[in-house]
């Protein structure tokens, strides 16, 4: 589907219009989270832009919140959204309850709390070694040596897979999420669901513990889950485990670069660390999700056509001033504010607790190593369906 502005349908009022290219827009290019808070007070609560195909966003928290509860209006079945409408569908996202939670119950040992415990020191370990691979030469090019490494090195670990498969696996997923147009990423998706076969296959040959073994031996209805079902699960699972990590912790760390009072109170005081995470996760989000209307249906005074799309920027939400006091401002000390960065409802993304440890224990291990930084440039980033950073240089002193 064509960039290009489409012709708004009847029913949409024309005070709800506003063209905003969700993958084009310029305001995406420098500082995006930030550029894009003016969105939040030009554009209507609920706006139809014509570009992508025509769909509606959702800009404002209290509704993103009420909508995303609502599955049975507001679905992430593809049927209901022809953006979603390729194959295999992924597993557990684009599924309505009951399904969902039954196809979300075969994941949950993997991704619970005391799941991501047992594996925090591997996580630690991950992190270390990336950071002592660059630490003597006092400058990195973060988000190609570390950011995008490093959740992939995780997930390929989870999954049972070789190391060696990084490289393409990064690849792989930058050719979903970079691509601005709907028939390039399909490719794209293709492509993974080619190796995520090649995996399978070697799975069925010599199983073990990791989680592409326990999806392969997992019922769904009582049954296995089909080789649809499988690829479905193991796309979603490597495109969310991998890029959103690697774009939150890129932005991260090019605030705390650029921002030395913030840093210096993290390498002060470690413990203060897992607080800081979650402020910066509110005002560092990534990554958009997507729902379809069920049915013909009126939502706060706007008429909504079965198989409509709504988009929701997560991003938004952390600088919803309705929701969020002085939202622009970065502070350690704020009561946890809803930010969504993870979603919301029964659809509440299932790697949440391994991005806040996979994000903490990096800043852990960094503070220890490096006692001050900076950032080389200005930020430039790269729109998508996961924004990041184009580079993020860093320096500090060796001596």
């Amino acid at each position: 589907m064509s960039n290009e502005a489409i012709s708004v349908p009847p029913h949409v009022p024309r005070d709800r219009i506003y063209d905003f290219n969700l993958f084009t827009d310029p305001r995406l290019m420098r500082d995006p989270q930030r550029s894009l808070v003016s969105i939040l007070h030009e554009a209507p609560p609920i706006f139809y832009t014509p570009r992508n195909g025509g769909h509606w966003m959702v800009t404002r928290s209290a509704d993103a919140l009420e909508i995303l509860r609502q599955p049975e209006n507001f679905s992430s079945d593809p049927q209901y959204n022809w953006n979603y409408q390729r194959k295999p569908r992924t597993i557990p996202n684009q599924y309505d309850p009951p399904d969902h939670s039954a196809l979300r119950q075969i994941l949950n040992p993997f991704f619970s709390p005391g799941a991501m415990k047992r594996g925090e020191p591997k996580i630690r370990a991950y992190a270390i070694d990336l950071i002592d691979e660059v630490i003597r030469s006092g400058k990195v090019e973060f988000v190609s040596q570390i950011a995008q490494r490093f959740p992939v090195q995780i997930f390929l670990d989870m999954a049972g897979s070789p190391q060696s498969d990084g490289e393409r696996v990064m690849k792989l997923a930058d050719g979903f999420v970079r691509n601005t147009e709907r028939e390039d990423r399909l490719k794209a998706m293709e492509v993974l669901g080619d190796y995520l076969n090649d995996e399978f296959a070697r799975r069925r040959r010599a199983p073990g513990e990791d989680l592409l073994s326990h999806l392969l031996k997992a019922t769904f209805n009582g049954r296995p889950l089909d080789d649809d079902e499988l690829s479905g699960a193991g796309t979603i699972l490597f495109l969310g485990g991998l890029d959103t990590t690697a774009s939150a912790l890129s932005f991260t760390m090019n605030f705390l670069g650029r921002n030395p009072g913030h840093y210096q109170r993290l390498v002060a005081d470690p413990d203060f660390i897992p607080a800081a995470v979650e402020e910066l996760l509110r005002a560092h989000g990534g990554a958009m999700f997507e729902r379809g209307v069920t049915h013909d249906m009126e939502y706060k005074g706007l008429a909504l056509k079965k198989g409509e799309r709504l988009v929701f920027l997560s991003h938004f939400y952390g600088y919803d001033d309705d929701e969020v006091p002085d939202p622009l401002k970065i502070d350690f000390d704020r009561e946890i504010s809803r930010h969504m960065i993870f979603g919301a409802g029964p659809h509440r993304c299932l790697g949440s607790h391994l991005a806040r440890i996979e994000i903490r224990v990096f800043l852990e291990e960094w503070v220890k190593r490096v006692p001050e930084f900076s950032v080389i440039g200005d930020l430039v980033s790269r729109p998508g369906v996961v924004w990041m950073p184009v580079d993020l240089h860093l320096v500090w002193r060796t001596d």
